[in-house]
Parts: structure tokens; sequence; C-alpha cells
């Protein structure tokens, strides 16, 4: 008792200092300059990985509102065990290769889904092919599959030819290390993703270190999602907030945690968070990010599991973390060549035919198709009919053959949301460009 005591103190004064400290921030390390989304984080970013909170030790705060220590719907605190040894950081080195097993542990497979809003609707014209938008539709769900271990192992493989790492590409993590591992398609390379760094992998294909906060929990009750009992919860964080829903999962045990730790580590909340628990498996995540405008709404963006199995026979072996033989990388992510996502014939299929239109009055379009200019400074998505078809990288451009001559809808937006952009209407051939004069005044999101 007197241990719990002393470790609830020390938490207290953690909050305290919390709050006469308004402006402290956690380091950051980039593969590639300043965060692009430097509009949505208030505090400045630093140089290396940031420090996570311990029971007495430093924490990074919130640059504004109420600080706090978690607790439960009774207002009682929820502490770790204090007996319990905490997870290590893991830092920008290369680890020791776990040792092959042929163990099987309980656990749960998921299929996931990543749901965009504000996506525009196709013009209203007879020569539009349902069936063509369909079958893109389905062709470029952002999907991923997802497995955990009991035994405290995560792997999360990206399922989707429309994701910003390439399709098979993988996130793994282990309960006894903060952080996760990206590991490349067939387990050739893995590069160490510090805790703070998670957001701008997934969503920008960068590995940049943002500030981490223990943030502010709400309860808002319980549910009932996918047969599972379900505890919900909201975090907020100078992100932005994050409504979780968490399905009650005995045989998960610290699987699920660390899935529930990625997807808080993306809304800028420390994975160390007690709202991530064992036994317990997140169902729902729904991202709002903060606005820069505070009369518009934010963007954002829904992770949602679509398919849960539970299972006795999770092998180990494939989830090692890292893989045997795996090569470290210390730069780099799993590369996406042309990042267009649908073939030539899957784009003409969004038409019955092409319309007999007057010649461009554009001397820069392409003959057909279209070209996507991002002069932006990170990765976009160009939605046309509110089908993702193609990612651009920074300052950079792609040349889109398969759209025939007539009416489309294209739309920009960053893949989480941060940045949805106005769609607009627009004929074929075309070239589209975002940033610079043409993107002047444009809105942050929704």
């Amino acid at each position: 008792m007197s241990a719990l005591l002393s470790r609830v103190a020390a938490l207290l004064v953690v909050a305290v200092v919390a709050g006469c400290d308004p402006t402290s921030t956690a380091p950051v390390t980039s593969d590639a300059g300043a965060s692009p989304n430097a509009s949505i984080l208030p505090a400045p970013l630093a140089t290396e990985a940031p420090e996570l909170l311990d029971a007495g030790g430093p924490t990074t705060k919130i640059d504004a509102g109420p600080q706090g220590i978690p607790a439960d719907s009774a207002g009682r605190l929820v502490l770790p065990d204090a007996g319990a040894p905490l997870p290590e950081a893991l830092r920008a080195d290369p680890i020791a290769p776990e040792s092959p097993t042929s163990r099987e542990v309980a656990g749960l497979s998921l299929d996931a889904v990543f749901h965009w809003r504000d996506v525009p609707a196709p013009p209203k014209a007879t020569e539009v092919s349902a069936d063509g938008l369909r079958e893109a539709q389905k062709l470029t769900a952002l999907t991923w599959k997802i497995d955990l271990a009991d035994a405290g192992r995560m792997r999360i493989e990206f399922t989707s030819r429309a994701l910003p790492l390439p399709a098979h590409a993988e996130i793994r993590a282990r309960a006894d290390r903060y952080g996760n591992l990206v590991i490349w398609p067939m387990a050739t390379e893995y590069r160490v993703i510090q805790p703070g760094a998670l957001r701008t992998v997934v969503g920008e294909r960068r590995v940049d270190v943002t500030p981490l906060a223990l943030g502010i929990v709400r309860s808002q009750g319980e549910g009932k999602r996918l047969g599972l009992v379900t505890r919900k919860v909201e975090l907020g964080s100078s992100l932005g907030t994050l409504k979780l829903e968490l399905g009650k999962a005995p045989e998960v045990g610290e699987g699920g945690q660390l899935l529930c730790r990625a997807l808080v580590e993306m809304d800028g909340i420390d994975p160390k968070t007690p709202v991530c628990q064992p036994g317990e498996v997140p169902l729902l995540a729904i991202y709002t990010w903060a606005s820069s405008d505070p009369s518009k709404p934010g963007g954002g963006v829904t992770f949602e599991v679509t398919t849960l199995t539970k299972r006795t026979d999770v092998a180990l072996n494939g989830m090692l973390t890292p893989p045997p033989g795996a090569a470290f990388a210390a730069t780099g992510l799993p590369a996406v060549p042309h990042g267009i996502f649908l073939s030539k014939d899957e784009l003409t299929a969004f038409r019955t035919g092409p319309l007999t239109m007057p010649p461009s009055t554009d001397a820069t379009a392409p003959g057909e198709g279209f070209v996507a200019v991002n002069h932006s400074d990170t990765l976009l998505y160009l939605l046309l009919d509110g089908v993702p078809v193609v990612s651009v990288p920074p300052g950079s451009d792609r040349y889109v053959i398969g759209p025939v001559r007539g009416h489309y809808v294209a739309q920009w937006r960053t893949f989480l949301g941060e940045k949805v952009y106005p769609a607009q209407a627009i004929d074929m051939p075309a070239r589209l460009v975002h940033g610079g004069a043409a993107d002047a005044g444009a809105p942050d999101g929704g």
C-alpha cells in the first residue's frame, strides 16, 4: 500500500508541474525537414524522441486546456500495477532478432478499414458508370489485417493497394517495448519507429517524431460491437480528439493493448495511457483533428474493425519483432513506386464512354488522362469521383492514363484527413495542380 500511495503522490506532482509549465515540448526527429502538419501542431517540434510519462518522471504537456490524471467512471485514479516493470521505449537502433518458435497461443484476428469523411459524389450524368465506380471503390478500400496474440505481440498487415505504405508491409509491436517496427514486404528489412512517429508513418510515409501528452480522458459509457461488450472513451490532445470503443476480450491478453497504444499514439497521446488495458481490443477509433480556423471544423478519419475471429492457434513465429533475417534500416520506409492505384482499364470503367467535347483550352493538359501535380510539402491523395486514384509525394507529379474524355469531380486530401480540400468539377484531359497560387486560401479541413 505504501508503494501505491507513493506512486499516486508522484503522479500528482507531475500533474501540478504540468499545470505550471504549459510551454514544455518534447523533442522530435524527422526524415525530411519540418513537419508538413505544423499548422495543426500548436507546440513547436524539437530534435529527439519524446520522453514518455513515468510515475514521477517528465511528461509532455498539452499547450492549452485542463490536465490531470486519467480516472475511471467513478473518478478513481487509474494506475498501472505498482509491481509490474514498465516497458522500455524503442530507440532508433538495431534490435536483436527473436528466435524462431513453433509456439501457438490464443488471440484475435481482425479485418479493419479506414473511412474518409467529406468524400465527393460523382457527377449526375448518364455516362457515369455506377458499376465501374463501385468496383474501383472495392479495389481501393483502405484495409488492414491485424493479428493480436495474448502473449503480447501485434502484427498489422497493409492489405490495400491505396495506403501510404505498400501492400504486405507490416507494423509489428511487442508488449515489453513502447514504439513499433515497420517491416518491409517479405520481411527483408525493418525500421524502428520511436514513440511519437507512428502518425506520420501511417499517414504520410515519413518518420517525424512529434510531441506526446497524457491528454484528457472522458468516459462515454458502454455499448456493444461485433458481439463484444464495449467501453467508450474520448481522449483529447493538442492534435484533436479521439473517440475509442474498446471491446472486452480476455483471450486477446496484452495483444489488444498494443493496438490501443498504436491508435492513441496517432492522436498524440502517450502510449502509456491507462486507457489501454490488457483484455480489451479497440473496435472503433474516430479521429477529429484540431482546425487552425476556429470557425470551421477540423478534418478526420475513422478506423473500424469489420470482422473479429477468436483464435487459439496464433503462430508466434509470424509475429517475431523483429523477424529473423530482416536487415536493419536506419532510414527510409518501404517504397511505393508509382502511387497509381488503378489500371488503365479500371479507370476507363468510370464512364460508359467518352463525351464529345471541344478541345481543352489548357495548353499544359496531356492528350489523355491527367497529370496530378503536388506543390505542397506533404503526401497528398487525389480522388476522382470519390475514389482514390493516385497519391503524389511532396513536390512531385504523376501522369495517370485511363479516364476518358468527360466531366469528373476531383478532390485533394491527406490520408488521415488533416487537410481536406474542396472538390472541383473538372474536364478530362486535365492538369490538376495543388499548391502555390492555386492553393491560396484553401481551407484546412472539413
